[in-house]
């Protein structure tokens, strides 16, 4: 894949020192008047152990329309009248005729945008948006949101892309929301129809990092389709094989950094805390603190933990040096099924055996079973632990936990030992505080991680696509033009996302005015290394912060990791302690 990172202020010195996104994907898809089409014929989609979509069939290794499949069309329009809404044309490039496919699917339920319109581009957007009462529907409808806000800003500003080789009119980009309800097989399943059906060449997937591995590996690769995640952040991305033969670009990307930078932040923070716990129970240095890791068993979990052990140091000594003051439990992986949980054996470790600082890596069983159960469980009469999530779980459901608790002591003791890192800008980087605004009072939560870094990848896939002059729309076209916005090309321009600088930067890549930019993120400055297409982060340090009245809110505290230093710097706010 397209990742790892270079040094934060190699391009980008002079401007906000946080968090980079990373670049994005459309899946898009070149058309002829109320008609959407696309196929590369230069490259092998089909065979016959790798069948065409619905209403497809494989012709010398290219899928094209089945004239035998079902019922033909000329016009979206036409699909519409007889099929009924959300039903377009899809034709194989240059072809006069097409057949009528459903853009909609049981997981894939949103479309939002003038499907019917000439020259639509599709992009997908999978996420965690269902069941609205799950612990990660917060995270994935935030995420959609966000998209389509970038999707209304541009239509609003520019009324969409510039007229593609050939056409007059400007290209509408539309997006379908699908669904993954967490877990991986539904993310593969919403990502085959989107590619396979629909056509998309680009998809804004995988909020958690295991979920983009494996939807990335079994559809968007094989299909040479562009994925990039807004928050996997599991290492194990970077080492996907997504380059196709003869090309230079990868196809899986990412608006968020590697835990490689989260696991960095980590090291630092548990020194601090190490301090504050020794100091607050009066330890020597002889007298050792324990530390426990409790982690999901999934990409993310395990590479966080992987990432962190290496370089954690606390006793004085290398993690792994630590004997049994160093506890390590992976509590297995929900979204597998019941089979093989740990939570049990995690929660009686850190008990047990007292740790001092317990850091959770996972998604939201890390806040309801473990963090919630480790507390009530509680038996040292001595201390109660310091508990550090990771950001997967930087959202308003730790404090929601937190507040159950009635007595205002407790619960305001619990909300001080309870803290988290979140790679990201600080509060106050004017970039996102405009995204903030602009999200205003739309379902979700623009604070959560995914969010801004989702608006990022909308925009990016704008002005990738942008630079695609020729042609139909491809995946490998789109990561090329990603390549454009990395350190290895020397910028025409510095680009700010929203709508002030987007109408002119995309007519200006569109004309060859811009043949690269330096894009800043709503996330950050974007710093891609050219030879792996992540960039660099800073990380914050969040806390479950007194709203005022007593009950806990999560924020950022004002105290970040900073990737240029290598240091905790700033000062956690009042309302933190």
């Amino acid at each position: 894949m397209n990742v790892s990172s270079s040094d934060l202020s190699k391009r980008n010195f002079w401007r906000r020192g946080l968090l980079g996104g990373l670049a994005m994907a459309l899946g898009l898809i070149a058309t002829a008047p109320s008609c959407s089409f696309v196929v590369d014929t230069n490259e092998v989609q089909c065979s016959d152990t790798t069948p065409c979509g619905a209403g497809r069939k494989c012709s010398e290794g290219v899928c094209i329309v089945d004239p035998n499949a079902g019922e033909s069309c000329a016009k979206t329009s036409e699909c519409v009248a007889s099929k009924g809404e959300f039903h377009f044309c899809r034709k194989d490039n240059g072809a006069a005729t097409g057949e009528c496919v459903a853009l909609k699917s049981a997981l894939c339920d949103t479309v939002e945008g003038d499907y019917q319109a000439d020259d639509v581009f599709f992009i997908g957007s999978i996420h965690p948006k269902t069941p609205v009462d799950g612990p990660d529907a917060i995270i994935g409808i935030s995420m959609e949101e966000s998209i389509k806000l970038a999707l209304s800003e541009l239509k609003k500003t520019a009324n969409g892309l510039p007229p593609a080789a050939g056409q007059t009119s400007r290209r509408q980009v539309v997006m379908i929301g699908c669904s993954d309800e967490g877990y991986e097989d539904k993310s593969v399943e919403a990502a085959t129809h989107l590619v396979d059906n629909v056509g998309v060449q680009a998809i804004i997937g995988g909020a958690f990092s295991g979920i983009a591995i494996q939807t990335a590996t079994e559809v968007t690769i094989p299909n040479q389709v562009l994925f990039v995640s807004a928050s996997g952040t599991s290492p194990a991305i970077t080492d996907l094989a997504d380059k196709p033969s003869g090309s230079t670009v990868g196809l899986v990307w990412r608006t968020v950094p590697s835990d490689n930078f989260q696991a960095q932040a980590l090291v630092e923070y548990v020194k601090t805390l190490e301090t504050d716990v020794r100091t607050e129970l009066g330890l020597m240095a002889a007298e050792p603190i324990k530390v426990a890791i409790l982690h999901k068993g999934d990409a993310y979990g395990t590479g966080l933990k992987n990432a962190l052990q290496k370089d954690l140091v606390f006793n004085n000594k290398p993690a792994l040096s630590n004997g049994a003051n160093y506890i390590v439990v992976d509590y297995g992986n929900p979204d597998e099924g019941m089979g093989g949980l740990n939570y049990g054996e995690a929660i009686d470790k850190a008990v047990m055996n007292g740790a001092h600082v317990v850091l959770l890596f996972g998604t939201g069983e890390a806040i309801t079973e473990v963090y919630t159960k480790i507390e009530v469980g509680w038996t040292a009469p001595t201390h109660r632990p310091r508990y550090v999530f990771s950001d997967a779980n930087f959202s308003g459901a730790v404090a929601d936990i937190i507040n159950v608790e009635t007595d205002v002591m407790k619960r305001a003791d619990l909300r001080r030992r309870t803290t988290g890192v979140v790679p990201g800008p600080g509060d106050t980087d004017s970039l996102y505080k405009a995204f903030l605004l602009s999200y205003g009072s739309r379902p979700g939560d623009a604070t959560i991680f995914g969010s801004a870094s989702a608006y990022d990848a909308a925009y990016l896939l704008f002005y990738s696509a942008a630079f695609i002059k020729d042609g139909p729309i491809t995946g490998i076209k789109l990561a090329e033009g990603m390549a454009n916005m990395s350190n290895a090309a020397p910028m025409d321009a510095e680009v700010d996302v929203g709508t002030t600088d987007l109408p002119g930067a995309l007519n200006k890549i569109a004309d060859g005015t811009y043949t690269s930019i330096d894009y800043n993120g709503a996330f950050g400055p974007l710093n891609f290394d050219s030879a792996t297409g992540e960039p660099a982060a800073n990380v914050q340090i969040f806390c479950l912060a007194d709203d005022g009245t007593g009950k806990a809110t999560h924020q950022l505290s004002g105290s970040f990791y900073n990737a240029d230093t290598g240091k905790i710097e700033g000062a956690a706010a009042a309302a933190c302690k």
